[in-house]
């Protein structure tokens, strides 16, 4: 008998269809992937399960009793426990009160606290101060205590969205070990992933959905990538290999410094994609917020970068890794937020050009390919990677000359990072020089004319193509050190 059976799950959003009638089972002690496009159900078909949203239609047996989760706090004390891929932590609270957030007492033992804490993040093999505030981390380091917190409540049933997203090659180990022992104690997981790669080496069965329907559910070892890809978006998806589209004209230099990144010193050709490499700690993630004046110090061109507002008065944008808490505002529509970096050029004595405002904006959705493609619709009601187009856009509206992409197809599916791919091909053959900070290898692969690794907060290796994978992982992982 399955631990989770749903049948005929539907379920709208106003005159958008997130699910149609949909069947999923999950079996005691397997890892289930769930898989397709930005926009095909899958965070609503977990949220149904996770008592976030209730559907119109359909039912729900848990261990083979019926079940209909009113709320949160109610999935969890059936043993359902979700990890969102926006992630919920509180900035301003430190590590430890996030961990327990919901569960603390009137009066905190603080000790105490510290002490399960420790516990918690050495089951992640996070190596943080409990007291530190949550702000000061980064967006890998806030997911591992986001997966540490849903270990905590220990649940029959974990559901994992996009965790991977912001982790490196080593921090992925890292889960995937910690997925292996949750599995081998009789717990089920659900694993929403755009990666196949990951899903081939952690799940035992996929379910595929699309435009809110099941395509279907196979076994991993009786499927292959092309198939599930063909099922996810109904056609083949092509390889992104990029040639070199280097010039000879140097577009400038960056100096930049924030603990623990080190002084460091890039160049950047016209055209140019210099890739970024290393894990959490190495200070690889510190350096695009740095280079656009957000913490620490930093120059271009012997030009001082000290806010968001000299670095885009230079030429220069950020895409962020974290959409969420930087990249958007949620209540606006997308509209307003790709408008918001370009509101003086879009104003006349004071007053909104509505003309220019919506050209510009169906210009970018159209490019984007965003879905649905309704310029009024709000930024929340949008899926992840749909979001993640959004502030592409935004960035982009600003006509950069040099753009800082962190972690840019974060949470986006096989099909829209292809687009993505696309683009910023483009944007490099118009002469923009290109930073691309990312956790996923293969993508760094793909994209980059250059690759640099950080190690204890400085670069230190410069890779060229041809490039090999495990060269990459290699130095980034500090193995080719211990050889």
């Amino acid at each position: 008998m399955a631990l989770l059976t749903m049948t005929g799950m539907s379920k709208r959003f106003g005159s958008v269809v997130a699910l149609q009638g949909v069947d999923f089972t999950l079996e005691a002690g397997e890892v289930h992937a769930l898989v397709g496009e930005n926009g095909a159900g899958k965070s609503t078909l977990m949220k149904v399960v996770a008592g976030v949203q209730a559907p119109d239609e359909g039912s729900m047996k848990l261990a083979g009793e019926e079940v209909r989760f009113a709320s949160v706090t109610e999935a969890q004390a059936n043993g359902v426990v979700m990890v969102y891929q926006e992630l919920a932590l509180v900035p301003s609270l430190s590590v430890a009160e996030n961990l327990f957030l919901g569960k603390l007492p009137r009066l905190v033992d603080y000790r105490a606290l510290r002490s399960r804490s420790r516990d918690l993040l050495a089951q992640v093999e996070l190596k943080l101060d409990p007291d530190a505030e949550v702000a000061g981390l980064s967006i890998g380091e806030k997911q591992l205590i986001e997966i540490a917190r849903a270990l905590a409540r220990e649940g029959r049933i974990l559901v994992l969205d996009e965790p991977t997203a912001a982790l490196s090659a080593t921090e992925t180990d890292r889960l995937f070990g910690i997925m292996a022992k949750v599995k081998a104690s009789g717990v089920s997981v659900v694993y929403i992933s755009h990666r196949l790669e990951e899903v081939f080496r952690i799940a035992d069965r996929v379910t595929v959905l699309r435009d809110g329907e099941r395509v279907g559910t196979r076994t991993l070892a009786d499927t292959s990538a092309d198939e599930i890809v063909q099922m996810m978006v109904g056609r083949s998806v092509r390889r992104y290999e990029r040639p070199d589209r280097r010039s000879a004209r140097e577009l400038g230099r960056f100096e930049v410094a924030s603990a623990p990144l080190r002084a460091t010193s890039i160049s950047l050709q016209a055209g140019e994609i210099v890739g970024l490499a290393g894990v959490i700690g190495s200070g690889r993630e510190r350096l695009l917020p740095t280079a656009f004046g957000l913490h620490g110090s930093a120059r271009w061109n012997d030009t001082p970068i000290r806010s968001p507002r000299e670095a885009i008065r230079e030429g220069i944008v950020l895409v962020p890794s974290d959409r969420s808490t930087q990249g958007l505002v949620l209540e606006l529509s997308v509209q307003e937020n790709v408008s918001l970096a370009t509101l003086a050029r879009l104003q006349r004595y004071g007053f909104m050009q509505a003309g220019r405002e919506r050209e510009q904006t169906h210009r970018w959705i159209e490019r984007l390919s965003l879905r649905p493609p309704e310029p009024r619709k709000p930024v929340r009601e949008l899926s992840g990677g749909n979001q993640q187009k959004v502030v592409i856009a935004k960035a982009l509206a600003t006509e950069p000359k040099v753009l800082l992409l962190d972690e840019p197809t974060r949470g986006v599916d096989v099909g829209a990072r292809a687009e993505l791919y696309d683009v910023i091909d483009d944007l490099s053959n118009r002469g923009l020089g290109l930073l691309l900070s990312s956790s996923d290898t293969v993508e760094l692969l793909g994209l980059s004319d250059r690759i640099l690794v950080f190690r204890e907060g400085r670069v230190t290796t410069e890779l060229l193509p041809p490039f090999d994978y495990e060269e990459v992982v290699a130095h980034v992982t500090g193995a080719h050190q211990l050889a």
